[in-house]
């Protein structure tokens, strides 16, 4: 499993409960993040291979994992795009591919979580990038959570 922007590593330890026989990877573009990650994953034992990369240029050959992972920082890339079509190549056939951020959704009312963090955040007025989800994939399914301000894409790669 591949977490990308994986942070100081919060959702490291829900992965390895997840496949607790596989590897799991870290991916992210700070060093310093990945430092303090190391750190938290020494406290906890997770064993995890730690990788400084950028998003849109994945340092791992194609089809390498069972499943890639990417929560909260997508809406800021410079590269969204390139990002999301790494995320896919890295993945083997039939991986499932996550991808959660914040957005607000279209069809509906702005609930009162989303209009605060609209004016946080102006990143937030950015729309799932569902148009970036490249053609090898299939069952792509987006849903909404956190009062309406965070989405989740799932797919799979053919």
């Amino acid at each position: 499993m591949l977490e990308v922007s994986v942070g100081t590593g919060s959702n490291l330890p829900l992965m390895r409960a997840a496949a607790p026989s596989g590897s799991v990877v870290g991916a992210d573009i700070s060093r310093a993040m990945l430092r303090r990650c190391q750190q938290k994953l020494r406290r906890q034992r997770h064993p995890t291979d730690l990788v400084e990369s950028d998003a849109g240029h994945l340092p791992f050959g194609d089809a390498t994992f069972d499943a890639v992972f990417h929560y909260g920082g997508i809406a800021e890339f410079g590269d969204r795009a390139g990002a999301i079509r790494e995320m896919v190549r890295v993945a083997k056939s039939g991986a499932r591919i996550v991808i959660c951020d914040v957005g607000l959704p279209t069809d509906r009312k702005l609930s009162l979580t989303s209009r605060l963090l609209l004016r946080a955040q102006p990143a937030y007025m950015r729309a799932p990038p569902l148009d970036l989800i490249p053609a090898e994939v299939t069952d792509t399914a987006l849903s909404w959570f956190g009062g309406g301000a965070w989405y989740l894409i799932e797919c799979s790669k053919r």
